[in-house]
């Protein structure tokens, strides 16, 4: 009886966000013909973030952090302080005296929510030709990537030098502080640079 009252609300919750992707699209249309560019903008890469993060979070779940993972590796064979366990998308870093300590890479750290917003603004994004969004798109996946990779190796860094008491320090302040300043950086530089500067061009 239970299995089936499970599965029951399973697919009522399959029909409830068909019907809200339909209104979605619905309301896209609307604001596009009245050209209410601003409402279309933000209502466009909101829905589509939600869509994405849906389908990410139950379908590639462990997609990028076993990829991240994956480069990490060889950047281990450089350093050496720290391995990789691919299987379990987990840093294992040396702290000294034989002591270890295990950092495990999962969906929200991995970076996939902040690529699925800045693909879900791009498209919406009025500015850019097609073209120049999947270009755009491929160069902000490439620089997030980076990013996250930075702010891991930095959280590597600190906890080999100081030890497990540093963790929260370097994962959850210094890390992160990094991480979201250069995401905001390629922000700044996709949408609101070309926004100041069309806005400079109207004015002469």
């Amino acid at each position: 009886m239970v299995r089936i009252l499970n599965n029951l609300v399973y697919y009522m919750m399959k029909i409830l966000m068909l019907f809200a992707v339909i209104i979605w699209l619905y309301l896209l249309t609307l604001l596009k013909r009245t050209k209410l560019s601003a409402y279309y903008f933000w209502l466009g890469s909101v829905g589509l973030f939600i869509i994405l993060a849906s389908i990410s979070n139950i379908c590639f779940a462990q997609v990028m952090p076993k990829f991240i993972a994956e480069i990490l590796k060889y950047i281990s064979y450089i350093l050496k302080n720290f391995s990789i366990n691919i299987s379990q998308s987990s840093i294992l870093i040396n702290i000294g005296s034989n002591n270890y300590a295990e950092l495990f890479i999962n969906y929200e750290c991995s970076g996939m929510l902040e690529t699925i917003a800045f693909i879900s603004m791009l498209t919406f994004f009025p500015i850019y030709e097609n073209g120049e969004k999947l270009i755009i798109g491929f160069l902000g996946f490439i620089w997030i990537l980076i990013a996250n990779i930075v702010r891991l190796l930095i959280t590597i860094t600190i906890l080999d030098y100081y030890g497990i008491n540093a963790l929260f320090i370097a994962h959850s302040i210094i890390g992160r502080v990094i991480f979201y300043v250069v995401v905001i950086l390629l922000y700044y530089q996709v949408f609101t640079k070309p926004q100041i500067i069309r806005g400079w061009s109207k004015s002469f």
